[in-house]
């Protein structure tokens, strides 16, 4: 042990403590761990409580050495000892006093977890640590067991399967009322199933006494719960029917509803009402109610009544993103029940000249079927003794058109007559059946949609099967296959990188392109995009699907096949894509996953889109949130009335010349939708924050703390120096939120249509797919 290490510990000198600092670290490094356990003798001893010269040298020497630990990288070499020393803290007080002062005790159990859990990622160093902070989790020290669940929550990132070893424990806890341990459940429920099953009563009933931020998941527990067991929660439909009020739980409740509606529909006919009130409440609820009253709509033909009258009601009030759903689901609540689509044609026939081609491809449909089942029209089967037909739809005017504007015309094609040759051509059809875009542009001539959808019978085997194995394709059958794999990726992946919860296929100039759509995790009262998207236009778009897709087949219980409704619509994406792309759908969904050099592109691609100025990784709720959400403490002191305010010096380059730009000091105040500075003593410009486009914090990496910022307008860019690093992460976060606000409030239409009013619309937008990420 180095001389004035042990001249400290042995003497307990605190006037010498303060020197150990100026040692280097390096000089340090290999007595570490003999310095813990110097200072374990002193705490474990019957006097420390009492001797406040001892809690000041244990105090010192501790931070001395998590520096040193942290500077050497040498955890993993100290662990031993810090888990020795965390497990000696367990057998002294911990409880606080009357006037809520932590026992000395706690103060190092804290200190020792804050090193040990910086470390998450390193399995050697988790695999000592989780056991050893498990058991403080019963300790009489409030502050303390949330300060435990929030480094287990962080610890389950990447170490679930150690986590779920303690699941038993975890629960218990839970119940006790250390609801924040709650967020660790979700993480680790797959590893180890049982402890849940066997408390689930207790659990769905202490949710009313949890804060919403806590029962919120609860809620996702429950949601793992539904996908894997849904009968156990049949009889706790009406208590989690009262969340629905909640507008950050409500989409929870029906998520877990639609995994019920699917095991039993049965279980949710009497809750029909709760869930079209949360509908009139949030209408952007209506995907999940769709899936729930359509698959309610199938138990009888009472229950399809009100299902199908209900969805159609719908259509006109509808977002436009969501009316394919919608569609589908009235056109599955037909197929159930024949004669209810009759009833309802009146409202789908108004969307037949909607501006989205799913919208009309799916109206066409509909009307198919009603003529079929009122014997107006026979499609017929492909077989291995029928012909079929391949439907092309032709929307808009094409060259010499019979048809007026909006309408849809139908071509019937033959299929040759079965028999050996003309099976192996219906093999080449369907297995390339799929629906493609020609051209959607606003002003075209023409306007083609191709669906190559066809009725099978007997022997013949829908899209993406094959003789071999009927009623599996090849995404199912490599989702089967690495399943396991797949979940493992994407949880782990989801720390570095954030994932869309849609994309849609864009008509650019040149080219078509896709727009990726982020949402913030947290979605808190403050929020900067609680009724928005942020937006990227990708040029990255195989990854972005591809990650996608391994996105929504981990947050799946089985494996999906391309028949899914989350795979069919990324399906579309990528095939609207296909002019201009070699791979097909099947190829890249099934090839290896994205490399780290992949991901570096992605993380690069959001950076230069300066995503990572709004949004960071929340490792205690494992979402990407804005600022806003993660840091409102931060935030408040420089809100006024809802709107940021600050005020102060900074550095602005100026010159005509770029080679002899300078940098020039002055006062500026951004207050009330307004950004302003003083050029003299009686002279202000003034920049309008309407005009401001964006705000891009400089750094010299992705992660690396801002130096200066940039202002952008429509043809100026402003550059910003602050005093000090912090004083300009202020002035990039206010200016963000003032734009934000600005936006909203100046183009509500197009925002609540295209998700951010800092883009033009698209021209058109071809197909879009939402996944459950």
């Amino acid at each position: 042990m180095h001389t004035l290490f042990e001249e400290v510990l042995t003497k307990r000198d605190l006037s010498k403590a303060g020197m150990l600092f100026s040692l280097e670290d390096k000089e340090i490094e290999k007595d570490l761990s003999e310095v813990v356990q110097g200072i374990h003798a002193i705490a474990d001893s019957d006097e420390y409580e009492i001797s406040d010269n001892d809690q000041s040298v244990v105090e010192i020497c501790i931070t001395r050495v998590n520096t040193a630990i942290r500077e050497t990288s040498s955890i993993e070499e100290n662990t031993g000892a810090l888990v020795d020393l965390l497990a000696m803290c367990q057998k002294h007080r911990l409880a606080q006093t009357s006037k809520d002062e932590d026992p000395p005790h706690a103060k190092i159990a804290s200190d020792i977890m804050s090193c040990l859990f910086m470390y998450y990622n390193k399995s050697s160093v988790m695999q000592l640590a989780i056991p050893a902070a498990v058991k403080l989790l019963d300790c009489e020290n409030r502050d303390l067991c949330r300060s435990v669940s929030s480094y287990l929550s962080l610890a389950a990132i990447d170490n679930a399967d150690l986590l779920a070893e303690h699941t038993q424990l975890i629960v218990v806890s839970v119940l006790e009322g250390n609801y924040i341990l709650g967020q660790v459940l979700p993480q680790i429920y797959q590893q180890n199933t049982e402890p849940v099953h066997q408390h689930l009563p207790q659990l769905v009933s202490v949710m009313d006494a949890c804060e919403p931020n806590d029962r919120i998941y609860l809620l996702q527990l429950m949601g793992a719960v539904a996908k894997k067991e849904p009968k156990l929660l049949e009889e706790h439909v009406e208590t989690m029917c009262k969340y629905l009020d909640s507008s950050n739980q409500a989409p929870t409740v029906l998520m877990i509803f639609v995994d019920l509606a699917l095991a039993s529909p049965a279980c949710m006919v009497p809750h029909r009402d709760a869930i079209t009130a949360a509908v009139k409440q949030q209408p952007v609820l209506i995907c999940q109610a769709a899936q729930i009253l359509g698959t309610v709509g199938t138990v009888d033909e009472e229950e399809g009544k009100k299902s199908i009258e209900y969805l159609a009601s719908q259509l006109n009030t509808t977002d436009p993103t969501y009316q394919p759903l919608v569609l589908q689901e009235i056109r599955g609540v037909g197929q159930a029940h024949h004669h209810l689509l009759q009833g309802i044609m009146g409202e789908v026939d108004k969307q037949a000249s909607s501006g989205s081609s799913a919208v009309r491809l799916l109206v066409q449909q509909i009307k198919e079927d009603n003529k079929k089942y009122q014997g107006e029209k026979e499609v017929r089967s492909v077989s291995s003794q029928t012909e079929g037909t391949v439907t092309i739809i032709t929307v808009g005017n094409p060259p010499n058109a019979t048809h007026p504007s909006g309408t849809i015309s139908v071509k019937h094609t033959l299929l040759p007559p079965s028999g050996g040759d003309s099976q192996q051509s219906l093999g080449k059809a369907s297995s390339g059946s799929t629906v493609r875009l020609a051209s959607e542009r606003a002003g075209s001539p023409t306007s083609t949609l191709v669906s190559e959808n066809t009725s099978y019978s007997g022997g013949a085997f829908p899209m993406g099967q094959n003789s071999g194995e009927p009623g599996r394709d090849g995404v199912q059958q490599f989702c089967e296959k690495h399943l396991t794999k797949i979940k493992g990726f994407i949880n782990k992946l989801n720390a570095s990188i954030p994932l869309p919860i849609k994309c849609s296929v864009v008509n650019g100039k040149h080219k078509r392109y896709v727009r990726l759509y982020f949402v913030c995790g947290r979605q808190s009262g403050q929020c900067l995009y609680s009724n928005q998207h942020f937006i990227v236009n990708t040029r990255l778009p195989k990854l972005w699907i591809h990650l996608m897709f391994l996105s929504v087949q981990a947050n799946a219980s089985a494996a999906l096949s391309q028949r899914d409704t989350d795979v069919s619509c990324l399906k579309a994406c990528w095939d609207a894509l296909k002019g201009e792309r070699n791979s097909s759908f099947l190829t890249v969904v099934t090839s290896s996953f994205p490399t780290q050099k992949d991901q570096l592109a992605l993380l690069h691609e959001l950076h230069e889109e300066r995503y990572f100025d709004v949004f960071e990784f929340n490792a205690v709720s494992t979402h990407w949130a804005c600022f806003m959400c993660n840091h409102p403490e931060k935030v408040s002191s420089l809100m006024q009335n809802g709107l940021p305010e600050i005020e102060g010096q900074l550095k602005e380059k100026k010159g005509k010349w770029k080679v002899f730009k300078r940098w020039k000091t002055r006062y500026f105040t951004l207050s009330g939708g307004t950004f302003t500075y003083s050029k003299s003593n009686s002279r202000k410009e003034t920049l309008p924050v309407s005009k401001i486009q964006s705000v891009k914090a400089v750094r010299k990496g992705i992660r690396d703390i801002p130096r200066a910022f940039e202002i952008f307008t429509d043809d100026q860019t402003y550059v910003f120096k602050a005093k000090g690093q912090q004083n300009v992460e202020q002035w990039v976060q206010c200016l963000h939120i003032a734009v934000v606000r600005s936006h909203m409030t100046g183009t509500h239409d197009q925002r609540s249509l295209w998700g951010s009013s800092s883009l033009p619309p698209p021209r058109r937008v071809s197909l879009v797919a939402n996944t459950k990420l």
